[in-house]
């Protein structure tokens, strides 16, 4: 390797050196290390927490109160480290913590991020290509200076010999002390830490790392939940009813971070619908999602339990609509471009698109589009029988969102070439976005032909419904993931489009549909839809929370 092409590396490895050297000469407690390393995370990875907190908190009348707040999660976090960090555990647990705070501090300062236990949940359950697509410069720089420096220093310091009693005393005396300065901070300004704990409890959310490692805790504990669960089968009565013999035909479209507003069929002002705008669709223009991330929205959409009662701990470990229809003896076929169904499909057909092992159409990353060749071969095997196929797209998954769409549909100009958002213009993000809708409605379209190619032996329908929406920027904030109670309308607010046939249209009430299409809806009923669409009559099923009924 010339490491004249890469002075930043040369120079990191000389720093990395330095500081090996360093390290090696200095001789420090237990005690004084975790403090150090406490200090250094709550001063370097806390900015975008400090950073929410004088939005709420303005610096010019609260900055003893502000500076408390250093006080504050620095002996909380000492408090912390020292309850775990004994003579052959505190290197190894400063080092994971300051790799953690790193990386959480890249995602909240660029991103805005928010790690709760949905988000760890949505990133455990990620694949490759979405990880690598969150790679940058910046990230690593990040992760270098305020990870690895530090953690090397940390591994290559030298500790001071004590006895295991002098040393208990030691620590349990540093954190008696560390406890009498948090409650005496909080008692010092009682009515602003009152207001803090109980008022703004989202600002909580953004301490680094403690947050982050509550919702791991949170996350694993669900695991073990999950598994405790014994799986329910719901639906076992289902079967198909309806008064004419003719079959149908029923493509889902399960959409990736798609919002409302972006769609001109909507009366967003650019034309990002142009063909779907050519047919007779119905677009919901009020749907919110279950959630903000595709790990909990995915799954809770399929589900009989609606956004008030879902977990992955009930949810997943119960039939969901998919079971339901297959004991009903519909043909369920799923075909995935994204990351997984996110245990939706576990017990129906499902083929993996994300590869060109099956998928067709790659080039920068496999093409959604790819998922369409072949399914009329599937549908001309299965004559006589109904069929619901789910094609789960890739959509405009972020932050590489130029990837999204072949170049074709590069309409909006300048793009964003990177996904580092921090280095585009707010031009330039939202035109690669809506050049990703762009080609959302040109598959969608794609689906409809394929649909009306089959009207002569089926009754045909497709549903399109997004899992979440995208932060593109407003309030400093980029992507999803964010706790639902604080998430802002542009991750819940998502597109969603139906699509009949002539001989569908007979069968439903239009003039009524396209009425409730204009107030507000959810992902609560796509349960039940899916259901009315395929007539299949359950105990399960409820008319009221169904799309098309009539009530």
């Amino acid at each position: 390797m010339d490491f004249d092409d890469y002075p930043y590396l040369y120079k990191g490895l000389i720093i990395i050196s330095s500081i090996n050297d360093w390290g090696c000469l200095v001789k420090i407690s237990l005690v004084r290390l975790v403090l150090v390393v406490a200090l250094f995370v709550t001063l370097t990875g806390n900015v975008h927490f400090f950073t929410e907190v004088v939005k709420v908190y303005p610096l010019q009348d609260n900055w003893a109160f502000v500076l408390s707040l250093n006080v504050w999660l620095f002996s909380f976090l000492s408090v912390l480290l020292l309850a775990v960090a004994y003579r052959y555990s505190v290197k190894p647990v400063l080092i994971v913590v300051l790799l953690i705070a790193s990386m959480v501090s890249y995602f909240a300062n660029s991103y805005g991020t928010v790690f709760g236990e949905n988000m760890i949940a949505n990133s455990m359950e990620t694949n490759l290509a979405e990880t690598l697509d969150l790679l940058s410069v910046e990230l690593m720089a990040y992760v270098v200076i305020l990870g690895v420096l530090p953690a090397v220093w940390v591994y290559r310091v030298t500790l001071q010999r004590r006895s295991f009693g002098a040393q208990l005393w030691r620590r349990l005396g540093a954190m008696l002390v560390l406890m009498a300065v948090f409650v005496a901070v909080t008692l010092a300004f009682s009515k602003a830490y009152t207001s803090f704990i109980r008022e703004h409890k989202q600002l909580r959310l953004y301490i680094n790392p403690t947050h982050f490692l509550y919702a791991v805790g949170q996350h694993i504990g669900s695991q073990f939940e999950r598994a405790d669960v014994p799986f329910v089968v719901i639906g076992q009565d289902a079967n198909v009813k309806r008064h004419n013999q003719a079959n149908k035909l029923v493509i889902v479209v399960a959409g990736e971070t798609a919002r409302a507003d972006r769609f001109s069929l909507n009366g967003y002002e650019r034309q990002t619908n142009p063909l779907l705008a050519q047919q007779n669709v119905i677009s919901f223009e009020q749907m919110s999602s279950c959630g903000t991330d595709t790990a909990v929205s995915l799954p809770c959409m399929f589900s009989s339990l609606g956004r008030g009662d879902y977990s992955h701990a009930q949810g997943k470990r119960m039939s969901n609509v998919l079971d339901v229809l297959s004991t009903a003896g519909v043909e369920v076929l799923w075909r995935d471009n994204n990351s997984s169904s996110k245990s939706v499909a576990d017990r129906v057909t499902y083929q993996d698109y994300k590869s060109n092992v099956l998928n067709t159409m790659c080039d920068v990353e496999c093409r959604d589009e790819g998922m369409l060749p072949g399914l009329q071969a599937y549908i001309d095997a299965r004559q006589g029988k109904d069929i619901m196929i789910v094609l789960h797209m890739l959509g405009s998954h972020g932050p590489a969102y130029y990837k999204r769409y072949p170049k074709a549909f590069e309409k909006f100009t300048p793009t964003c070439k990177t996904n580092q958002l921090n280095e585009c213009s707010n031009e330039q993000i939202n035109n690669t976005y809506d050049n990703t809708i762009l080609y959302t409605d040109y598959f969608l379209a794609k689906v409809i032909e394929l649909l009306k190619n089959n009207q002569q032996n089926y009754t045909t329908a497709m549903f399109y419904m997004s899992d979440h929406g995208e932060s593109l920027g407003e309030n400093g904030l980029y992507l999803h993931g964010m706790p639902y109670f604080i998430a802002p309308k542009e991750q819940t607010h998502v597109s969603s489009v139906m699509w009949f046939d002539e001989k569908f249209s007979k069968e439903i009430n239009l003039p009524s549909l396209r009425q409730k299409a204009k107030r507000a809806t959810t992902h609560d009923g796509m349960f039940h839809t899916l259901l009315g669409l395929m007539d299949v009559e359950t105990n399960v099923y409820d008319e009221k929370m169904d799309y098309i009924s009539s009530e």
